[in-house]
């Protein structure tokens, strides 16, 4: 068995993804002790010929094709074909630092963790440093997914990208034993369901300091697309809603897991309403209210959440048109607050410029 399988889902990035590979294979581990599981999700570019002619110089590069289905299943199909007693997923735009992996695993393995997060830095479409995120642990080393989530990133509005599942090592054994997979046909955000299950049964989780993984912001990609507001990404959050529930009832055990389980889908409940404008949403009233109130979700739980997250739920357990409304104002208010917070930093640079 391999030390550390790379899962690398493909569309239309044949600009990027040798620079990914590259820094993949600039590494300070064997070749021997890691591959790199590339799948083309049926790219209409020549993503799979990068692959193809990079495969004859590293023979460490393994190359999956399937009929583009989406990256949940290309991850899925990349899991089912690891050989690595750990898994990392790597977006093909994005890249790793020089010689970073050998700490990172040789951490990993003395621990014997189920999920290692690592740290990441955010580059803008200029490729600056635009956001790091760096955690050191003082105390408890070893956590609980749950605890480790409650006690580092619960409520943290600092931390960009929270539910990523980049820059984030799972072993193998812990995925395949509780059959975690990327929900299907959830085409925005697939990353915050599947990371809510994952963590949740997590029993050894930490954090491994120093950044290594570089994020790239690229605006065809999906994240900077319209995509959030398509009815595709509306039904996909609906379905992730419903299979957390799901999976609070039948998988959770403990009380500490519903209770966070409860946070996860209050949040993709509030994504689904948040995709509709505010005549849409009175226009597709019965639509909606058949979606969630005849469903797992006719009632939230909002035990375990944010005060934030458990005024939302009680307004939803209150009405339906109460949420969207209390939603809406408090969307304006975060919209506000947002403006100000850039005048005041327009007035900042504009005093500095004065001054000089």
């Amino acid at each position: 068995m391999k030390r550390l399988s790379i899962i690398i889902p493909m569309y239309n990035v044949e600009n990027y993804v040798e620079r990914c590979i590259m820094s993949l294979e600039n590494q300070d581990i064997s070749k021997a002790d890691y591959e790199i599981i590339c799948i083309n999700d049926g790219s209409p570019d020549d993503s799979r010929g990068v692959i193809v002619r990079l495969q004859e110089k590293f023979s460490n590069i393994v190359l999956i094709d399937q009929e583009n289905r989406g990256v949940s299943n290309a991850r899925n199909n990349g899991i089912n074909a690891a050989r690595g007693k750990y898994v990392i997923f790597i977006d093909p735009d994005d890249y790793i630092s020089p010689n970073s992996l050998c700490k990172k695993i040789e951490e990993i393995e003395k621990h014997d963790l189920d999920v290692a997060y690592t740290g990441y830095t955010i580059l803008d479409t200029q490729m600056r440093e635009c956001y790091k995120y760096d955690l050191l642990l003082n105390d408890e080393k070893i956590l609980s997914g749950v605890t480790f989530f409650n006690k580092y990133e619960k409520g943290n509005i600092q931390i960009r990208d929270p539910d990523r599942s980049w820059a984030v090592f799972f072993k193998y054994q812990y995925l395949i034993d509780n059959n975690l997979r990327f929900l299907e046909d959830v085409p925005y955000l697939e990353d915050g369901e599947f990371m809510a299950r994952a963590i949740c049964l997590a029993e050894r989780v930490t954090f491994i300091s120093n950044p290594f993984y570089m994020r790239t912001t690229r605006l065809g990609s999906a994240t900077h697309s319209g995509l959030f507001f398509t009815e595709k990404a509306r039904t996909g959050f609906l379905k992730a809603a419903n299979n957390l529930a799901w999976f609070k009832d039948t998988i959770a055990t403990r009380a500490e897991q519903k209770a966070f389980l409860n946070y996860q889908i209050i949040h993709f409940v509030i994504l689904y309403i948040i995709t509709f404008k505010r005549f849409d949403y009175f226009l597709k009233y019965r639509r909606i209210y058949k979606d969630l109130k005849t469903s797992k979700l006719k009632y939230l739980d909002t035990n375990g959440c944010t005060r934030f997250y458990s005024k939302m739920g009680r307004n939803y357990n209150f009405s339906l048109h109460w949420f969207f409304i209390s939603l809406q104002i408090h969307l304006v208010f975060k919209k506000i607050r947002y403006n100000l917070q850039r005048l005041r930093k327009v007035i900042v640079i504009s005093k500095s410029s004065y001054l000089i």
